[in-house]
């Protein structure tokens, strides 16, 4: 907020609107102050891995050995830049009764944005109506759910060079997601409750910017991918960076409840180079 911004709140007349306005304006200075925070570890992180000490680093920054010692413990966490800066809307289908195919754990858009405030964001959760399109350009998506929820997001999982949707036989409708390079379809399965997730950070409609993409192959999918982002976000970050990415995450997940007992990397964290020949080429299971 700037010096003009306080000195309009200042001037509001009605106390009870200059109360809400200073208000507003606190919560969007925290917000800023988090982003910035956030920025400054992640910098001195990086020049520390570089080799720089944290007395180079702070003579760089007009600061002492000491704070800059400090200041790289203090605040949100650098990795929650995995998620981008700004605002963050979490984005899922409004389900009323019943299961939707595609649909993510009831639980889960609440969980995610929670997750979201513990880094330091703004989050909030809006709904979007199953089988219609959806406004994809905007920024601080992340969406949770599979392409049979809308076009939109049927046109979003195209972009993907490595990882796509897929059925191995005719009529065979379970759901699966083949490694277009590895050639080996993925497919949940096994002796005991296994689910598995997809997450990706693909390219906006209009190519102005990227969105973020959570869909389990069943509830529990979606569940077991906040897990992960939980208890390893620092490792999607180091791999991902802020690059258009995809991965599978392999979901273990407790029967009766639904809930998952442990979540892991499936495949390798992809990220999405340039390679004609991978984004054309169709590879027969």
């Amino acid at each position: 907020m700037s010096a003009d911004d306080v000195a309009r709140v200042f001037a509001i007349e009605d106390k009870v609107e200059r109360l809400k306005a200073a208000t507003d304006g606190v919560a969007a200075a925290q917000q800023t102050i988090n982003e910035l925070t956030r920025i400054r570890r992640a910098v001195i992180r990086e020049l520390h891995a570089d080799g720089w000490t944290f007395a180079r680093i702070g003579a760089a920054a007009g600061l002492s050995r000491a704070r800059i010692h400090q200041v790289s413990t203090q605040g949100p966490v650098p990795e929650g830049l995995f998620f981008g800066h700004g605002s963050l809307t979490v984005l899922a289908p409004e389900v009323r009764a019943g299961r939707l195919l595609g649909a993510p754990d009831p639980a889960a858009a609440q969980r995610l944005a929670e997750l979201l405030r513990q880094l330091g964001f703004a989050a909030t959760v809006e709904t979007f109506a199953p089988g219609r399109p959806v406004d994809l350009n905007r920024d601080g998506l992340v969406i949770l759910g599979g392409p049979e929820l809308s076009p939109s997001l049927r046109q979003l999982v195209v972009a993907d060079p490595r990882l796509r949707r897929t059925v191995t036989r005719a009529g065979d409708t379970r759901r699966g997601i083949e490694d277009r390079a590895a050639r080996r379809v993925y497919r949940p399965g096994g002796g005991e409750p296994h689910d598995i997730a997809y997450l990706a950070r693909l390219p906006r409609p209009d190519r102005r910017g990227s969105v973020m993409l959570i869909d389990g192959l069943h509830p529990p999918g979606s569940l077991g991918a906040i897990r992960l982002l939980t208890t390893r976000l620092s490792t999607l970050h180091e791999r991902a960076g802020t690059h258009l990415f995809s991965v599978l995450i392999a979901v273990r997940y407790d029967r009766t409840t639904g809930e998952p007992v442990d979540a892991d990397l499936l495949t390798p964290v992809y990220r999405h180079e340039t390679d004609p020949k991978l984004v054309t080429t169709r590879i027969r299971p």
